[in-house]
């Protein structure tokens, strides 16, 4: 039986999982270990787990994909910036 909620993916540059770093939530662990495999190649270990069973914190608010503006930190694996040579944010029209 599969387990319902909101699961959390955390990799490891190491392996040894001492540093891990959120990467984001997802429905079920098969889709999250999809995601590391395919995005995540640089990261030798991966963890996921129900989010109440993290040690996120509860208050732990994650940068939606369309805050480019209040991103000051680099992301984890699989995130995708905003090429600024091609992207202006203005209307073509």
């Amino acid at each position: 039986m599969l387990a319902e909620g909101i699961f959390i993916l955390t990799v490891s540059l190491s392996g040894n999982y001492d540093d891990l770093e959120f990467v984001g939530y997802f429905n079920d662990c098969p889709t999250a270990m999809i995601y590391f495999k395919e995005n995540c190649s640089e990261h030798k270990a991966a963890s996921c787990l129900l989010k109440e069973y993290s040690n996120i914190s509860p208050d732990h608010v994650s940068p939606s994909q369309f805050d480019f503006d209040t991103i000051k930190e680099s992301q984890s694996c699989g995130f995708v910036g905003v090429d600024t040579r091609t992207f202006t944010g203005e209307d073509d029209d």
